[in-house]
């Protein structure tokens, strides 16, 4: 997902394999309510665990006399989250998310991650010329959520690099460790997984960037599970 200046569509490009990418940022929604304004940090992140990632992007423009010359945009605009709806779409509930979705800053980079444990994401976003803002994720979760933390020895000690598939009823997602996201962010290495209708994971398999791999049977749920790198293959 790419973010874009005002009057340009953010862009969302689907990975066809053998290095091919499409441009389904119009069939998907993925741009919805965005052209007027200037895109910074984005990310995907499963909301409400129904096992879809779901999209926050930051908005805000550089020129705080924007307000004279354009009649679409200002310096200080609300940020925008959309829904996955499961089918290859997204939807703009920005206006459905509180009272803090609909303040209006000139946000700048974003970090995601649940930081009171609770099993739903949270975000915090950095703001020109003001303090950053924490929201906090009190929505009605759609179902049971796992998170991964990996120790890596033999590699890099947060496990950078490596990827992440958990299967569960039949499902099965991929996510991989990344250090730096989006604009001047980064969002922690603990990855989060929603579970949607299933009520246990069959396993983790973990791809680690060195070669190896190791698979963790039978994990426990709503929690954060710790694997350590080349360790008996239990949590």
């Amino acid at each position: 997902y790419q973010t874009s200046y005002a009057n340009e569509l953010p862009a969302l490009y689907r990975n066809l394999g053998g290095g091919l990418f499409q441009d389904v940022t119009k069939p998907s929604g993925a741009g919805a309510g965005l052209y007027p304004h200037v895109n910074w940090g984005a990310g995907f992140v499963d909301f409400e665990n129904d096992g879809d990632c779901d999209l926050y992007i930051a908005n805000g423009h550089l020129q705080d006399n924007v307000h004279r010359y354009s009649d679409t945009t200002t310096y200080e605009t609300a940020n925008s989250v959309l829904l996955n709806e499961g089918n290859g779409r997204f939807r703009d509930v920005s206006s459905l998310c509180g009272e803090a979705l609909a303040e209006r800053r000139s946000s700048r980079g974003i970090a995601i991650a649940d930081l009171d444990q609770d099993g739903r994401c949270d975000v915090v976003v950095s703001q020109a010329r003001s303090r950053p803002t924490l929201l906090r994720n009190e929505s009605q979760p759609a179902g049971h959520w796992i998170s991964v933390r990996l120790h890596g020895r033999g590699t890099n000690r947060d496990g950078v690099g490596a990827r992440i598939r958990v299967m569960a009823n039949g499902v099965s997602q991929v996510r991989e460790v990344h250090s730096g996201r989006g604009y001047q962010s980064h969002w922690g290495t603990e990855v989060p997984f929603g579970l949607a209708a299933a009520t246990a994971v069959d396993e983790i398999y973990v791809q680690w960037i060195g070669g190896g791999e190791q698979v963790v049977k039978s994990p426990p749920i709503d929690r954060v599970v710790h694997i350590i790198e080349s360790s008996s293959g239990r949590p």
